[in-house]
């Protein structure tokens, strides 16, 4: 979910956007005096600025010390891309360079969160379809005769996990959903197709029935 912390800097940083007009003058009499000495904003954008980018930026380098208690490469991206997305939404700067480049920046870190998120949660699923080294595999009691079989265990047992798991955001959510749909669907359809499966277990159209139930919590 979205940690404490991140809803408590970004109501800071909409606390300071407020009160902007008020406030900037303070921060820029500071600077001016060498009382504060900007390290982001340039030379003609005003000192506040340069705060909300400095607090914001500090933000996002905890949230990625936080993410390495996860163990789980999965909850640890998707950790990242809940708080990326928040942040991205709730922080809509006065428009000036700096915080336009500090946007551009945050939004290729949330992009590269969803690759790595995808990279690491379902690549390896679809990559039974074609690994010749996923068949046969005996692992306890799972046996699978076929890429197929082990395509479909490995499928129903991430979606049973993440299932459980949260994105509050429904648009993050729907953007996810559409993005493991795009990774698995096609190569799926196609799969089926060309080994003439006629009664897969899992149609694509079921798949991605079922994907479309993820991060509910």
């Amino acid at each position: 979910d979205v940690h404490k912390a991140t809803r408590r800097v970004t109501r800071y940083i909409r606390f300071l956007k407020l009160h902007y007009s008020s406030l900037a003058p303070i921060v820029s009499e500071a600077a001016s005096l060498g009382w504060y000495v900007p390290r982001v904003s340039r030379q003609a954008e005003p000192p506040l600025i340069s705060i909300i980018i400095e607090i914001a930026s500090c933000l996002e380098e905890k949230l990625i010390n936080k993410s390495e208690q996860f163990s789980d490469e999965e909850l640890k991206s998707l950790f990242l891309l809940n708080n990326s997305y928040f942040m991205l939404t709730e922080l809509k700067y006065p428009f000036f360079p700096s915080a336009k480049v500090h946007m551009a920046a945050l939004t290729c870190k949330l992009e590269a969160y969803m690759e790595r998120y995808i990279d690491v949660s379902w690549a390896p699923v679809l990559s039974c379809l074609f690994d010749s080294t996923c068949t046969p595999v005996c692992l306890g009691r799972n046996y699978y005769s076929s890429p197929l079989s082990k395509f479909e265990y490995e499928f129903q047992k991430i979606y049973n996990t993440q299932k459980q798991w949260k994105v509050p955001h429904p648009v993050l959510r729907m953007k996810l959903r559409k993005a493991i749909t795009d990774k698995i669907i096609p190569d799926y359809a196609t799969y089926i197709e060309d080994n003439k499966v006629i009664t897969p277990d899992f149609s694509p159209l079921k798949l991605q029935v079922m994907l479309q139930e993820l991060f509910e919590g």
